[in-house]
């Protein structure tokens, strides 16, 4: 499977720039930078189980992965919304 297969099977969102999804309101978690297409795939399936185990204990509202062309970031949208900052 693909990282793109991967985030579609765990209904998580797709974004290919970390602004992208800043500006959804998601909160980055773990990078990897795999070496290549076999591994990148690896990464993209342990970062997203982390982050379902993160919507079902009720942390997360949604999950998301940022896929850029040599490396695969985690985010989610929390639950209650992050406090704006200053």
């Amino acid at each position: 499977m693909t990282p793109k297969e991967i985030a579609a099977h765990y209904e998580a969102k797709v974004f290919e720039s970390p602004e992208a999804a800043k500006v959804a309101g998601f909160v980055l978690t773990e990078t990897e930078s795999p070496r290549n297409v076999w591994n990148k795939a690896s990464a993209a399936q342990a970062i997203v189980i982390k982050l379902a185990e993160k919507r079902a204990s009720g942390i997360a509202r949604e999950i998301g992965l940022i896929i850029e062309p040599w490396s695969v970031t985690g985010c989610y949208l929390p639950d209650t919304p992050e406090p704006a900052a200053a």
